[in-house]
């Protein structure tokens, strides 16, 4: 019977982990969960300078938009703080 590279490691890894006190292989356990979602971030972080671009420009205007109709609200609401 073949062992993958994977099966090997995950079997070093269980013998590893039943000597550990509970506590430990909590720690492990998060870990792994860290290292898995870092993968999923670097995936996510490496898109192109153009998909980074696109996505700029498609919420450019939006965010403009948001932003001086917060602004229009806020300069009252100073004023009005201003004179209580």
């Amino acid at each position: 019977m073949n062992t993958t590279p994977t099966e090997a490691i995950q079997r070093q890894l269980l013998q590893i982990l039943v000597q550990l006190p509970q506590e430990q292989q909590k720690q492990v356990l998060d870990l792994a969960v860290s290292l898995h979602k870092q993968t999923l971030t670097q995936q996510w972080d490496t898109i192109s300078d153009e998909e980074a671009a696109a996505l700029k420009a498609e919420f450019e205007e939006e965010d403009l938009a948001f932003a001086e109709a917060a602004l229009t609200d806020y300069l009252p609401m100073l004023q009005q703080e201003d004179e209580a």
